[in-house]
């Protein structure tokens, strides 16, 4: 990074309070901040920096998507949490991150100066070389976003729309459910051929033998095709293709696919992980520079897991706890991911799967738990309570 404003930073007076600088409103940020809401940490100036006002809790997506939630169900008003909090709020994005002098310069050429750094920005969609076109489905704000250009795509078609999931993973999977229960409820029941498509032998490979086989069954009885050991690495005028050549026919692709770090990151001076992700140790802290701390998908964990909210969600309290220590030079706490962690796969048809230790189980209670645990979540943030706003889709 070249701080070429220097001057802009915010003035930090000798005796000023160390300023704990939050960037970005992710699931481990939005726990920090209701803690520190709780019980204020002292001698210390928090301030969050995030582009958006308004951050959405991943695990409810598939039933915005599905219909069953509107645009408030699934989001925490970061300004009104942090008010509530005692904490400053500043809308902004960043842009470049200097380590060793410990600043932060935002997009609109603002450089603010930090004693402490936590990140949890979460990450970008990692298109394949020339998968540019298609809809991404993080960030999530955007996805939001280009979900009613799908329903316009449908509404206006003449012939049968085809589309592609591509990611066979969880969230490829509850994806591909969502929109044909989307399309389902659509006033015009326009026929939608849906392809879930990826480089697996099958859908999801990283979960229980099971649980695959509900799935399966659950794909089948949708009437969602698989596209197995496809690599989909371009699509370009309509056309998927694989890396070895292979092609599809779809009017429009969902990416699922894995994620990838800010680019800026590599000018940081942090360490990174080969993908650009800052390496953290056992306490969420900069291998590189104990004054950062990262948690989410920007952090590569000591031992690594996938890029999942599960993650984010149980680092919040380590975390919270971690910089509050960070700031009095106290001992810090361990994290320690889950192994083997419980997935709660969303039908979108009033059922769902649980999935842990090889042990699988479907019903619509399992619905009603997921229900229950996602709503619970981002109603722990809300100021004030808020009712539901089912079926909404504001973008």
């Amino acid at each position: 990074m070249t701080a070429s404003h220097p001057s802009e930073a915010h003035p930090r007076g000798r005796g000023a309070p160390p300023r704990l600088l939050l960037l970005g409103g992710g699931h481990a940020h939005v726990e920090v901040i209701r803690r520190l809401g709780l019980a204020p940490a002292g001698n210390c100036e928090p301030l969050l920096v995030s582009p958006a006002r308004l951050t959405p809790y991943s695990g409810m997506l598939p039933g915005f998507v599905a219909g069953d939630y509107g645009f408030d169900d699934i989001h925490v008003d970061l300004p009104a949490l942090c008010a509530a909090s005692d904490i400053a709020f500043r809308h902004g994005e960043a842009k470049a991150i200097d380590a060793e002098r410990r600043i932060v310069a935002l997009a609109d050429g603002s450089v603010l100066s930090y004693d402490l750094l936590s990140l949890d920005i979460g990450s970008r969609p990692s298109h394949p070389s020339g998968g540019q076109e298609g809809i991404a489905v993080k960030p999530i704000a955007s996805f939001a976003e280009r979900l009613p250009d799908l329903d316009r795509l449908v509404r206006r078609a003449e012939q049968p729309v085809r589309l592609a999931v591509v990611g066979q993973g969880v969230a490829g999977v509850e994806i591909a459910f969502a929109l044909r229960r989307r399309f389902a409820r659509s006033p015009d029941r326009r026929p939608v051929e849906i392809l879930l498509v990826g480089r697996s032998n099958e859908p999801m490979p990283s979960r229980g033998a099971l649980a695959r086989r509900l799935v399966a069954k659950e794909l089948r009885k949708a009437d969602i095709a698989t596209v197995d050991g496809f690599d989909a690495v371009a699509f370009v005028d309509g056309v998927l293709v694989a890396s070895d050549g292979r092609q599809l026919d779809v009017q429009e692709v969902v990416w699922t696919t894995s994620s990838a770090a800010p680019p800026w990151l590599r000018s940081s001076g942090l360490a990174l992980d080969e993908r650009g992700f800052v390496r953290v140790d056992r306490h969420l802290r900069s291998i590189s520079h104990p004054a950062v701390f990262a948690a989410g998908d920007v952090a590569s964990l000591y031992d690594p897991r996938p890029k999942s909210g599960v993650f984010a969600v149980r680092a919040g309290p380590v975390l919270h706890h971690n910089l509050r220590q960070a700031l009095s030079g106290a001992t810090l706490r361990a994290f320690r991911p889950q192994r083997h962690w419980l997935a709660l796969i969303s039908l979108a048809n009033g059922s769902a799967i649980a999935d842990k230790w090889g042990l699988a189980a479907s019903g619509r209670w399992v619905a009603r738990w997921k229900r229950w645990s996602d709503t619970s979540f981002v109603e722990r943030y809300a100021i004030p309570p808020r009712a539901s706003s089912r079926g909404g889709n504001r973008p």
